[in-house]
C-alpha cells in the first residue's frame, strides 16, 4: 500500500481536482433518496458513511498533494488545509439548501468534520510510516 501512496503522489493534485468536481457535481443533482439499512430495531442511514467516506477520501487526497518530498506537511499548512476542508464541507452542505428536493442538514456537516478528522488520523500514522521508509532507504 506505501508503493501505491508513493507512485500516486505526483498525480495526487489531479486526482484532487478530480475528487472536488465530483463533489461539487453530485451535491448539485436535485432530489437525490437517501439511502437507509432497516433493521429489527433501527434505522440507519447510509448517507452519512457516504458522507464520511467522501470528506475522509477528500482530506487523504489533499494532503498528499500538498506533502513535501519526504511526505511531511508544515504545522501552518496543515491547519490551513484542515480549515479549508471543514470549510468546504460546511459550504457543501449550505450550497445543497440551494438545490430543489435537497436540505443543509447539520448530521451531514458532522459526518463529514468526522471523515475528515479520521482521515487526517490516518494520513499522519501512513506518512510517518513512509518517511521512516524513506529514511530506512537512505
Amino acid at each position: 500500500m506505501l508503493k501505491l501512496i508513493i507512485f500516486l503522489r505526483p498525480i495526487a493534485r489531479y486526482l484532487l481536482i478530480a475528487w472536488v468536481v465530483t463533489i461539487i457535481i453530485l451535491s448539485s443533482l436535485p432530489n437525490i433518496p437517501t439511502l437507509k439499512i432497516h433493521t429489527a430495531r433501527a434505522e440507519f442511514r447510509l448517507d452519512y458513511l457516504m458522507h464520511f467516506c467522501e470528506y475522509g477520501v477528500l482530506t487523504f487526497v489533499t494532503f498528499l498533494s500538498f506533502a513535501g518530498e519526504e511526505f511531511k506537511i508544515r504545522f501552518r499548512k496543515f491547519i490551513i488545509i484542515t480549515v479549508l476542508l471543514i470549510l468546504f464541507a460546511a459550504l457543501d452542505e449550505l450550497h445543497q439548501k440551494l438545490i430543489p428536493g435537497r436540505t443543509c442538514s447539520i448530521n451531514d456537516v458532522a459526518s463529514d468534520v468526522t471523515g475528515v478528522l479520521a482521515a487526517i488520523i490516518f494520513t499522519l500514522i501512513i506518512f510517518r510510516s513512509i518517511g521512516i521508509r524513506l529514511k530506512k532507504s537512505d
